[in-house]
């Protein structure tokens, strides 16, 4: 590129000499008269006066342009170079944020307030440093200002959310979720988080308008939206009972336990309402379909009450059919060491809990084994023994949420520690899924593992 534009100027400098030698061979006379003025000169001279006018007056041109937009130019300088500090002020406070610098965050979003004249952005810093420094109300007053740009009124409301959770206001953080969910109902944090807040609050018939919107918009995968509305279903079909309206509780739990029959609560709920309306056998065979998917432990109860048996022996039959559905689990060894053990079937009991406790019994087979060689009157430094290795034996199943891992007594839909809806699994500690990442763990329901 330099080369051509030596060429160029060559080019022209060759031009210009040919001509001027040209005009000193034919130098010529020009004459000009003018109100009694006369002029006489060369050719070349006059081509030269006039190159040298046309020269004067770009010159005087320029000089006006630059006296006329000099101060508009140190304005815009000024303004460029107040940008360019705003704009660096603006960096320095998110990555003060990021680092969990408070003050440096604070400071640096009041500079970014004065330097630039965009409050989208400064709104954000100052909100995101508010928040750090632990100051809610100024916080709240940065988020609830973005909501009147438009651009910023989704991450308005989503800092909204946040802030309402954390003061404990559940009302209003589901009001502000809402608003979330009208504006972009595609998002799929906000449809996590609405859903499990209208679990939380225990407006199941809202979740359910919710998940099935989620579905039609993929956010939720077709399999993880079964089991959330079966188990949506079994609260609805809850509070059909406690208004007294028993048919559409039979209904809603039909429906549920054909959606998912693998989850104990299902299972559970179906035969707990077909026990009450005099129906045993279909109820059995309920739990018998349930226990094959997956046994536990309170379905066992519900299994003999739907027998109507009474006598202890016959009671041991009656599990075994039960067991016979799925008969190397724990669970069934478990339920007929037990109802052995009932019935004064010491051998039995031992055979079922060493068969259930392999080389690493768990609590509940220590304990019952203690209990067996107890009631069966064995030598007592036995019962002492398996309640000495109770203590240190592996934890049992037990309901454990798997969004943050807090065990439970018994299965509720909603996690009491973390909120999550459908996350609580029965499972021994270490073998149920990963816990979720924190950016998830607003909504872990639709994202995480389901199993219940």
């Amino acid at each position: 590129m330099t080369v051509l534009r030596i060429l160029f100027w060559f080019a022209i400098a060759a031009a210009a000499m040919l001509g001027a030698v040209w005009l000193a061979e034919r130098p010529g006379s020009v004459t000009a008269e003018w109100h009694g003025w006369r002029l006489d000169t060369s050719v070349g001279v006059l081509l030269i006066a006039i190159v040298v006018l046309i020269l004067l007056a770009v010159a005087l041109w320029l000089l006006y342009r630059w006296t006329v937009g000099a101060p508009g130019a140190l304005l815009e300088g000024w303004g460029e170079g107040r940008r360019r500090r705003g704009y660096r002020a603006l960096t320095q406070g998110l990555a003060a944020v990021a680092a969990g610098d408070a003050g440096e965050a604070q400071k640096n979003a009041r500079q970014a307030e004065k330097l630039l004249s965009e409050p989208p952005l400064t709104m954000l810093l100052s909100a995101q440093a508010a928040q750090l420094a632990g100051d809610r109300d100024g916080a709240r007053r940065a988020f609830n200002a973005m909501l009147e740009d438009e651009q910023m009124a989704f991450l308005g409301l989503r800092g909204l959310i946040t802030q309402s959770l954390r003061d404990g206001d559940q009302a209003q953080a589901l009001s502000y979720a809402e608003r979330a969910f009208e504006l972009r109902p595609q998002t799929p944090w906000v449809v996590h988080s609405l859903f499990d807040m209208q679990a939380q609050v225990g407006q199941w018939k809202a979740a359910q308008e919710t998940l099935e919107q989620g579905l039609r918009r993929k956010v939720i995968t077709q399999d993880k939206g079964r089991t959330l509305k079966a188990l949506l279903l079994v609260e609805r079909s809850r509070a059909a009972e406690r208004d007294g309206n028993a048919i559409d509780a039979l209904t809603l739990a039909r429906e549920a336990s054909t959606l998912a029959p693998e989850r104990i609560a299902v299972t559970e709920r179906l035969a707990e309402l077909q026990i009450k309306a005099g129906d045993g056998r279909r109820a059995m065979r309920t739990l018998e379909r349930g226990w094959a998917l997956a046994p536990h432990p309170d379905l066992v109860p519900l299994y003999l009450k739907a027998s109507g048996e009474s006598d202890p022996l016959k009671r041991v039959g009656i599990v075994r059919r039960l067991a016979d559905h799925k008969p190397d689990d724990l669970e069934s060894h478990l339920a007929l060491a037990q109802v052995a053990l009932d019935a004064g079937l010491w051998g039995e009991a031992r055979r079922h809990l060493d068969a259930a406790g392999g080389t690493s019994p768990p609590v509940r087979v220590c304990r019952l084994m203690a209990e067996v060689e107890e009631r069966a009157h064995s030598d007592q430094a036995k019962v002492h023994e398996w309640l000495a290795r109770a203590a240190t034996a592996p934890a049992d199943r037990a309901w454990r949420c798997a969004a943050c891992g807090a065990h439970h007594e018994s299965w509720r839909s909603v996690c009491e520690s973390c909120g999550a809806f459908g996350t609580l699994h029965w499972r021994a500690p270490g073998t149920y899924g990963h816990i979720l990442p924190p950016e998830t763990q607003a909504a872990p329901a639709l994202q995480g593992p389901m199993s219940s």
